[in-house]
């Protein structure tokens, strides 16, 4: 039947691979595109049949360009990458994981991290502000509204995702201090457990270690905008340090909408033989003015216009971590506190305090490589909440959580370059929360402990021309965040069961000698409880069952030594499948996106960059029971150039260069009269920027 996900063949290809791919003393390359077809075939037979013109017009269009690879893959570079926990190969890892390197964000047209992940395939950046990434949340696996908690950001390992909806802050990671970002798709939560539903994207500092530096960048732009970014990092015998600071302030795109956010990053490194030790700061300010969504005939006479004008937030974290880092045993102890204070319609203020402890182990035990780990966490959040007007209300509350969890994983060798990869994950969670209501001087409580179990199970088989094949069955689960069981409003408490889901999910990658490579996967989530938003109830509910589904193809292609481009196509498919909303779809949730990029050096000197990326139709926030339009889909072109000379270069970029009118985030409001609501993003925009090094 339609939707149907059981594998089943496409244009009668044979159940078994072709001879061709079987007898590798024929031609290499035709046994690659073999197998490509017959992975392919099985593949996209789970789309529609839309969907699936489109990417075999795609893997159609590519063959050509594997047919002029050179079949000797050994002559690659391994990469290497630490998502996995430990320093593995990308190669050996059981996970579709596909890195950025520091190298491909200078040659790229971002300047911040959230124009680096807004490329990406499988990566939806719901951004508000469309300058900084301030508050922008990223969601790979079709969550919507509530896709900031399914997906895990990481900063060396450490979680950036707190225990409230706030997450993580991608405004306060310069693009001068990352070395490496891994994008892991799937499921990982037996690794890392809370939040790591979807996918995790862990992104690597440069240290003292990996070259030495003194720079200073300086940057101005549309819209007042002004950039000051300095980095140093050394390394003498056995010792290392790296520091980035970074400061970017902006009268912003729209009325009411300046901000000013600092970021510092340090690290020291101390060598011992096998073993790193050491410490890391990571400490931001930010201060924004808040100009709220407009409604659609203010949308489309002037998006630069404000709904408020007395909105704003300020926010200050700083986490602080020691490290042991080994090949075989690593440690982080970390402190993070977080306080923020915010005027929306009242006054609200919060202090959160993260203390953790991850230690991990790595051996071998026969044919069998072990990781395991136990991670524990202890989280403090204290509220105060004061509201005017007609409805006065005042609240405070002090929830505490305790985490702690132990995860074991083997990897083991079944023969014949194939793989099984097992995981499981136990952890514990207790949670306290106490509010007190300070017009009435009233208190009121509430406790809850949850135990959960997460696996994964991986088959995968590296062929002799290169390729891997890949499939993965998981069980995943997220924990409700604090503010998700709790009103800053009215003080009440309305506990919420953990989200649960199980996953399947099958791919195939591949990378050659001459810089080629793509990496295909098909997933499908069936998700209990899962927590998300509902404006009839204006409360954090558990939704019905969700079935959520989709494909990520990426690929890169060098068609020469100076032209470089990548091809990224993700489709999503999110749906409710039981319930009142019984076959509505995820409010948020484009289901298409697809991204063109482009890099091509006209000298040793200068470079040209271009990304084009469109983005699909998909209903607007609130919107459970799919009444209302769609928000438009939209095409957004960026190009820069850049001129190198000895020892400074210079960079111009235009953003949004045809000058669409875009949102990435809305939401419907059934009680307005103009109910569709936007959030609108910079039109055309222009950025130079200087780096020097000294």
């Amino acid at each position: 039947m339609a939707g149907d996900w059981r594998f089943r063949l496409s244009f009668d290809l044979p159940s078994t691979l072709p001879p061709c791919c079987l007898n590798h003393h024929t031609n290499t390359t035709r046994a690659r595109v073999c197998a490509l077809l017959f992975l392919g075939s099985n593949v996209l037979s789970l789309l529609t049949h839309r969907q699936f013109t489109i990417c075999s017009l795609f893997i159609a269009c590519t063959f050509s360009t594997i047919a002029t690879a050179a079949d000797d893959t050994s002559a690659i570079a391994p990469v290497v990458v630490t998502a996995t926990r430990f320093a593995a190969s990308i190669d050996t890892a059981p996970v579709n994981i596909t890195t950025i390197t520091a190298e491909d964000i200078v040659n790229g047209n971002a300047d911040t991290l959230a124009d680096v992940l807004k490329t990406q395939a499988g990566l939806h950046v719901e951004d508000l502000f469309g300058i900084s990434g301030s508050k922008a949340k990223v969601d790979m696996g079709g969550f919507g509204q509530a896709g900031g908690q399914n997906t895990l950001i990481l900063l060396n390992g450490r979680r950036l995702n707190d225990v409230d909806l706030q997450g993580a802050n991608l405004a306060s990671i310069p693009l001068s201090s990352i070395a490496q970002i891994e994008i892991v798709h799937g499921s990982s939560t037996v690794l890392y457990g809370d939040n790591a539903v979807s996918g995790v994207i862990n992104i690597v500092t440069k240290n003292g270690f990996d070259e030495n530096r003194t720079g200073i960048t300086l940057g101005y732009g549309s819209f007042d905008t002004k950039r000051l970014n300095a980095d140093m990092r050394q390394a003498k015998g056995d010792n290392a340090f790296s520091v980035t600071l970074d400061a970017l302030k902006s009268d912003g795109y729209r009325d009411n909408s300046a901000f000013d956010t600092r970021s510092l990053l340090g690290e020291l490194t101390h060598a011992m033989g096998d073993k790193e030790l050491g410490i890391r700061v990571h400490a931001n300010t930010e201060k924004l003015e808040l100009p709220g969504a407009l409604n659609e005939p203010l949308f489309k006479d002037d998006p630069t216009q404000s709904s408020s004008t007395i909105e704003q937030a300020k926010e200050r974290r700083y986490a602080v971590e020691g490290f042991v880092l080994g090949e075989n045993y690593s440690m982080e102890l970390g402190l993070r506190d977080k306080h923020q204070e915010a005027t929306i319609f009242g006054d609200t203020e919060a202090d959160l305090k993260t203390l953790s402890l991850t230690p991990r182990i790595k051996g071998k035990l026969g044919a069998h490589n072990i990781v395991a780990g136990i991670d524990l966490y202890r989280s403090t959040l204290d509220t105060t909440a004061i509201f005017g007007g007609l409805f006065p209300a005042e609240n405070t509350s002090d929830t505490t959580r305790t985490s702690k969890a132990i995860y074991l994983t083997d990897t083991s060798s079944l023969g014949n370059n194939t793989t099984l990869h097992l995981g499981l994950r136990r952890q514990y969670v207790n949670l306290d929360i106490e509010n007190t209501n300070l017009l009435s001087n009233s208190q009121s409580s509430d406790k809850q402990t949850d135990i959960l179990t997460a696996w994964d199970i991986t088959l995968s088989r590296k062929h002799r021309y290169g390729a891997k094949n890949y499939i993965r069955a998981a069980k995943s689960f997220r924990f409700p965040v604090l503010d998700e069981m709790w009103s800053y409003f009215s003080g009440n408490i309305a506990l919420l069961n953990p989200q649960t889901g199980r996953h399947v999910e099958i791919g195939t990658q591949h990378r050659l000698d001459n810089g080629f490579e793509y990496k295909l996967n098909v997933f499908k989530m069936i998700l209990e409880d899962e927590i998300g938003y509902d404006s009839a109830t204006f409360s954090n509910v558990n939704f019905d069952k969700t079935r959520h589904k989709g494909l990520n193809l990426n690929v890169r292609i060098p068609f020469s030594e100076k032209l470089n481009g990548q091809i990224r196509y993700a489709m999503r498919e999110a749906s409710f499948r039981d319930g009142p909303n019984r076959g509505k779809k995820v409010p948020l949730v484009p289901n298409n996106k697809l991204s063109l990029s482009g890099q091509y050096r006209l000298n040793q000197q200068q470079q040209v960059a271009v990304d084009a990326v469109y983005t699909g139709q998909r209903y607007f926030g609130d919107d459970l029971s799919n009444v209302g339009k769609q928000m438009p889909g939209y095409t957004r072109l960026d190009m820069s150039y850049k001129h190198r000379f000895k020892k400074f270069s210079v960079k111009a970029m235009v953003k949004n260069l045809t000058n669409v009118s875009q949102a990435d985030s809305g939401f419907y409001n059934s009680f307005s009269p103009n109910p569709y609501f936007y959030y609108p993003l910079p039109e055309r925009a222009f950025y130079l920027s200087l780096d020097a090094e000294l």
